[in-house]
């Protein structure tokens, strides 16, 4: 397992994490009538100190930095955290919620006299318990939600069939399937093995061309694997691949070899034409920037995009291999038709066949399909993951069959 963050961020996000429940334990044990606050209190933090053991265990082990230590210790640390800080959001939330409603019931009128209050049936639930029990659900349901994001990650990745419809498209394109891969971060949670599966799973579908869109493998060792297992397939139209960030990371001087050493061709701001049938298709890859600050992402793909276009003929159906779907707008500028992109992994959350985090970031194309104008984009949430959690934002390896739309 890669960690999310490291271990100097993963400890504040541990201390917030733990400040957060803290606060929260506070506010709800201040709801609790007086004489019970004590116990409630001394409850709540041997609940907090047990939940907390985990994720300081494992970095203290990570601190090691002896290789199976530091391993364990990953592993520990952002598998506890995973459950413990939606759990303290959750619960920061019911405390909150607790403290609105004893605020509003402080508000009724000083000095009302009411009457006797009549004892209750012993079977009936009371108003206060039944506040208690529906507090209770928030941090319930994160911690559900956390441990059903683990469960998830290792399910096997899905293989949609997207259909994309483009205006006079060429007939002899029409039905022309492309198995999409990105980010199969091989190594950490896949393995060839699963890339072997995955192919003898889409094998009945037929795809005339795979591509690759970068973050292939983090273990360098299974790179060369898995690019012969792909070329083994020997699709109608060939494979090609494109880099992502982790080529880069992992030592670009040993990755770009790798492939150049393959029968899987690689494109870096540049691309091939091909032939099917009577149509002719233009595959092109664009680099990646590496960076992350997102002025200097686009600068990049802007003049990355412009070299691809450079050698696309005119008459050709134009596809772009782009790592990140920041590449979609200078490639629709340029008149791209179509755009595979990956790096995002949906946000690793989904929400109705979307990405949850699309409503905060509407202008980034974080998973599906998207359109500019005459362009399409397809941002796929990656055959693998560097942290293994997901939560209705299944792995998958699409299939994109493009459908002539009449013009």
């Amino acid at each position: 397992m890669l960690p999310a963050l490291p271990l100097p961020e993963t400890l504040v996000l541990f201390l917030a994490t733990l400040a957060l429940a803290a606060v929260s334990v506070w506010l709800l044990s201040r709801a609790r009538p007086a004489a019970r606050r004590a116990g409630f209190a001394r409850a709540a933090v041997a609940a907090l100190a047990a939940l907390a053991a985990v994720p300081a265990a494992g970095m203290l082990l990570w601190s090691s930095g002896r290789g199976a230590e530091a391993a364990l210790g990953v592993r520990l640390a952002w598998t506890a955290l995973v459950v413990l800080a939606p759990t303290a959001i959750g619960l920061f939330a019911a405390s909150l919620l607790a403290a609105a409603l004893g605020a509003l019931a402080a508000l009724r009128r000083p000095g009302r006299e009411r009457p006797a209050p009549r004892p209750a049936p012993a079977t009936a639930m009371s108003r206060r318990a039944l506040v208690r029990a529906s507090l209770s659900i928030l941090p319930v349901s994160a911690a559900g939600a956390g441990v059903r994001g683990l469960a998830s990650a290792p399910d096997a990745p899905r293989v949609p069939l997207v259909r994309m419809r483009f205006r006079d498209l060429h007939p002899d394109l029409a039905g022309l399937r492309i198995l999409h891969l990105s980010d199969l971060h091989l190594g950490v949670a896949r393995h060839v093995e699963d890339l072997e599966a995955l192919l003898a799973r889409v094998a009945p579908l037929a795809p005339d061309l795979i591509v690759l869109t970068g973050d292939v493998a983090d273990d360098l060792g299974q790179l060369e694997a898995a690019l012969e297992t792909l070329h083994r397939v020997r699709p109608r139209l060939g494979i090609f691949a494109s880099l992502g960030n982790h080529e880069y990371l992992n030592r670009i001087e040993r990755t770009r070899p790798i492939y150049e050493a393959s029968r899987v061709e690689l494109l870096v701001d540049r691309g091939v034409t091909l032939a099917a049938g009577s149509a002719r298709i233009h595959i092109a890859g664009a680099d990646d920037p590496v960076v992350w600050d997102r002025d200097r992402v686009e600068t990049f793909l802007e003049r990355s995009v412009a070299r691809c276009r450079e050698q696309a003929p005119e008459g050709a159906f134009r596809l772009l291999l782009c790592h990140r779907p920041e590449g979609f707008a200078p490639a629709a500028r340029r008149g791209f038709h179509l755009t595979l992109a990956g790096h995002t992994h949906g946000g690793q959350v989904g929400l109705f066949g979307r990405s949850a985090f699309q409503a905060l970031f509407p202008d980034l194309h974080l998973w599906g399909d998207y359109r500019r104008g005459e362009s399409r984009l397809y941002t796929t949430s990656g055959f693998g993951h560097w942290f293994p959690f997901r939560l209705g934002c299944p792995t998958e390896a699409p299939i994109i069959e493009l459908v002539r739309e009449p013009g």
